[in-house]
């Protein structure tokens, strides 16, 4: 299975620091959404926040973007906002201070965030968003199952547990076998749904054909 959270549009959340519940980094923000997730899943119990400062766009951004529905909350110190989410204070105080001693000191950034998006957070209110993946409610978790029916190769046809061809039912694209990778990436399906739609389309096509064909005569 693959899940996702992406935090861009718009790229101001971009300049946010994601932590863990321990209040470690453990990613660059601006990594393709369902990587991040998946570091987020399988390292951090699916548990993770974005933080940020008020350097940021992010206060014009809560006001004009309504699909801004995750949980965030705001305070004017880091040690406050930590106690809000019950992310260790300590710990993040010390992961914000390397982030924005690396930048100031032009060291490289250990996750390799583009340096565009790199930018100190320092001015108070600080804020913070839950990015955390769930199940429930109107922060459930985008995701998609990987992997699928088995299906006769030359046909797209059905199989059942025995191998048998189920006639008239056909699977393709990311509902027929095989797991295209340990994750997903956008259009990775792409290739894959037009070879084996064709598949069975014209499988399909031709014992339609045949079908007409065996009734005239």
């Amino acid at each position: 299975m693959s899940a996702w959270r992406f935090l861009y549009p718009p790229t101001a959340l971009l300049e946010g620091v994601v932590v863990s519940q321990e209040g470690d980094r453990f990613a660059a923000e601006d990594m393709y959404g369902a990587t991040l997730s998946d570091i987020m899943i399988r390292q951090h119990q699916s548990r993770a926040f974005l933080i940020l400062d008020s350097q940021t766009d992010f206060p014009l951004v809560v006001q004009r973007a309504h699909w801004l529905y995750w949980d965030h909350k705001k305070a004017d110190s880091i040690e406050s906002l930590a106690g809000k989410f019950g992310i260790a204070a300590e710990r993040l105080n010390a992961t914000l201070e390397a982030y924005n001693g690396a930048i100031e000191s032009r060291k490289e950034n250990p996750m390799r965030k583009a340096a565009e998006y790199c930018t100190p957070l320092l001015k108070a209110p600080f804020y913070g968003i839950d990015i955390s993946a769930r199940l429930e409610g109107i922060q459930a978790v985008n995701g998609l199952t990987l992997g699928g029916l088995r299906v006769d190769g030359e046909t797209g046809l059905v199989l059942t547990e025995k191998n048998e061809k189920i006639r008239g039912l056909y699977a393709a694209g990311r509902t027929a076998v095989g797991i295209c990778a340990n994750g997903y990436v956008s259009g990775l399906s792409f290739a894959d749904c037009v070879f084996s739609g064709k598949r069975a389309g014209e499988h399909a096509a031709l014992q339609a054909s045949r079908e007409k064909l065996a009734k005239t005569y």
